[in-house]
């Protein structure tokens, strides 16, 4: 008994001591973080001094965590693999709904794997192919893929360098904010390789719908997510590079973030 209520004791000085450190570093502007650490933390064994230090250095919650959700998984997380956010969700749900024919699926810069990974998981019966440049971000994909009964085929490709066949529907969350922009506080600790494009944030993007033309099957899909306000210039390039169809579909708030286009 004794020794029960001592460790209940020193769970409450550490909870204490990181919402101390917390309020010191945000001064009480993202209590909803706080509240999201705590609770993830009261199951997990943890280094106090390491939380405390990251709080300090203001590392994503996900990032002390080590994992997060995203659609109806649950993922592994690292400094090498982007944040799954909520806008993305979309993302996969468009997919999930409205092209569940597609047996042969891209996914293009896939870092976590969760796009993939969520995809391969309800359309069971599809091939799901998931590329990185990054073998460090592969192998938190690889780790993540375990949740799936259709496991992604996850490789190493600098987009569709190592891409020999064709696909029913291509997906990319690629990199789209400008190198001129001031990264926010929240990005400074992702992997920047995943977040900066040049061109304004067009570069990948662009390159992405030229080349992924000739990876689609007759009738295939190209679906992306940009930043705000990229939407004309994605659609004069798909209109550019010969897409038959192309829609736009907005996020969250009501603005523009996803852009399809048709063979």
């Amino acid at each position: 008994m004794q020794r029960s209520s001592l460790k209940s004791k020193k769970i409450k000085e550490e909870l204490q001591s990181i919402k101390k450190v917390w309020r010191n570093t945000y001064k009480n502007s993202y209590e909803e973080g706080l509240h999201f650490l705590l609770d993830g933390l009261k199951d997990k064994k943890f280094l106090l001094e390491s939380v405390l230090t990251q709080i300090k250095n203001k590392v994503p919650i996900q990032y002390i965590l080590k994992n997060w959700f995203f659609y109806d998984g649950e993922y592994f997380l690292n400094p090498h693999v982007l944040i799954p956010r909520p806008e993305t969700e979309i993302l996969v749900d468009h997919i999930v709904s409205n092209f569940s024919h597609a047996k042969k699926i891209l996914d293009l810069g896939t870092g976590s794997g969760c796009i993939a990974i969520e995809i391969s998981k309800k359309l069971s019966e599809s091939k799901v192919v998931g590329i990185d440049q990054s073998e460090d971000a592969l192998k938190v994909a690889r780790k993540n893929n375990k949740q799936s009964s259709n496991p992604v085929n996850f490789r190493v490709s600098n987009w569709f360098s190592n891409i020999d066949e064709t696909f029913d529907l291509i997906v990319s969350n690629p990199p789209y904010i400008s190198e001129n922009d001031k990264l926010d506080e929240s990005l400074k600790h992702e992997p920047r390789s995943a977040l900066i494009s040049k061109e304004n944030g067009l570069s990948d993007l662009k390159e992405i719908i030229t080349d992924a033309y000739g990876y689609l099957q007759d009738n295939g899909i190209l679906i992306l997510e940009h930043g705000i306000g990229q939407e004309e210039p994605l659609k004069q390039k798909m209109l550019n590079n010969s897409y038959k169809k192309i829609e736009l579909i907005k996020d969250l708030n009501g603005i523009n973030r996803f852009i399809v286009g048709f063979k």
